[in-house]
């Protein structure tokens, strides 16, 4: 069970973070459904940010299979 401190902030449990691959700075969204609330993260979003930039100047994906399929 979480403590909501006194600036309304919440600490999700270590066996929550660590099961859904939950790293300090990424962005979580809380959405009513029901009677209920759900956590939600986008993960390949987090990696998309991670490895953004990392290959600048090669071939996109798009570019590769054009080139190993051909044009469509």
């Amino acid at each position: 069970m979480s403590k909501v401190t006194a600036k309304y902030q919440i600490t999700i449990p270590p066996e929550i973070r660590k099961g859904l691959r939950i790293k300090p700075g990424m962005e979580v969204d809380i959405a009513k459904k029901g009677e209920k609330f759900e956590l939600i993260f986008n993960p390949v979003e987090e990696l998309k940010k991670r490895w953004r930039g990392k290959y600048k100047g090669r071939k996109t994906a798009d570019q590769y299979l054009e080139e190993i399929r051909g044009p469509i």
